[in-house]
């Protein structure tokens, strides 16, 4: 393997790397709003 192809793998790796993280991010932060707005239950009209 000649240093055009580590450079192509690296790159091609950290471009994916980049885009998982962005998208699990994004993900991750529309489950926290779906689960507050839908399945969480309201404390304040609970009179337990």
């Amino acid at each position: 393997m000649n240093v055009d192809d580590f450079l192509l793998t690296a790159g091609i790796s950290l471009l994916i790397g980049l885009m998982l993280g962005y998208f699990g991010r994004k993900l991750t932060t529309l489950g926290k709003r779906i689960y507050r707005t839908h399945f969480r239950r309201s404390h304040y009209f609970e009179q337990d």
